[in-house]
């Protein structure tokens, strides 16, 4: 449920605290610490120091003092008694003030912040970037675990997170982990998360393959209204005749068709002529 907002004001409904079951303290605590916050003055008691009895003689603004902070004394225990269960409202022994209340409460889950700083860091040390949501979500993500483990006294330096990091991400960082490694100056997490982001970039576009723009020309449309060229084929009966055509000599005397230049006349006449017999002829 989100917070109400009236007039300027946001508050919380007492919905957005997790319910304190056992194994989720630290959520709770922060809930109950925000809807505190969000409210006026409830978290006086965590913030101002217990007042001394008011008399007659207190000044106004000291017994306006007194009873705010009390009043704050008392929503805020009335806050965490009405967010924790029943098994574990019933295991705490509550005291008069909401500061020893909150500290007897997270003195029975001691054993539960063990255990989730083993988590924690399992999780941090197993976590390794596979490519999916992106580089600087992923050391968000490992700065995310560490903060926490420094809330539980554990977690590692910046220096050293950024180390972290670096061994977490795949081999087509090595050129940048290398490099890293090769210079005396250290990066701040800002500065490798932009790093990374500019890294990251620069390989995309490189596995980019390169493209080129084929130009093809389109076939022309034939006009469906243009007729078509046939070719006529000849037919059988002139084909027959070509075959029957009985073949006819040439004479190279006289250029003329049906003899030959042996039984041409004008060629006899012409060796006559000349006075060459036949034989002699024949010879040359």
């Amino acid at each position: 449920m989100a917070p109400n907002t009236e007039e300027g004001i946001t508050y919380m409904n007492l919905n957005n605290i997790q319910m304190l079951t056992g194994s989720n303290f630290k959520a709770w605590k922060s809930g109950v610490e925000f809807y505190l916050m969000m409210h006026d003055n409830m978290d006086l008691c965590f913030t101002d120091i217990e007042p001394y009895g008011v008399d007659a003689t207190s000044s106004s603004d000291d017994k306006k003092y007194y009873r705010d902070w009390h009043r704050s004394n008392y929503r805020a225990k009335n806050v965490m008694r009405t967010t924790m269960s029943d098994t574990v409202r019933g295991s705490i022994e509550e005291p008069v003030l909401a500061v020893d209340y909150m500290e007897a409460i997270a003195e029975k889950f001691k054993e539960s912040n063990k255990a989730e700083a083993a988590r924690l860091s399992k999780e941090m040390n197993e976590l390794k970037y596979t490519g999916s949501g992106g580089v600087r979500q992923h050391i968000l993500k490992l700065t995310e675990l560490n903060t926490r483990l420094r809330d539980l006294d554990l977690g590692v330096k910046d220096d050293q997170l950024v180390h972290n990091a670096l061994d977490s991400l795949p081999s087509s960082f090595n050129t940048l982990r290398t490099s890293y490694n090769a210079q005396k100056e250290s990066w701040t997490l800002n500065e490798l998360i932009a790093i990374c982001v500019d890294e990251e970039s620069r390989m995309k576009k490189e596995k980019q393959p390169s493209t080129s723009v084929n130009l093809v020309e389109k076939p022309k449309k034939q006009n469906k209204f243009k007729p078509k060229k046939t070719i006529a084929k000849p037919s059988g009966n002139t084909a027959a005749a070509k075959v029957n055509k009985p073949f006819k000599f040439k004479c190279y005397f006289c250029k003329k068709v049906g003899h030959m230049k042996k039984d041409c006349t004008g060629f006899k006449a012409w060796l006559v002529k000349k006075g060459i017999h036949r034989d002699e002829e024949a010879k040359k």
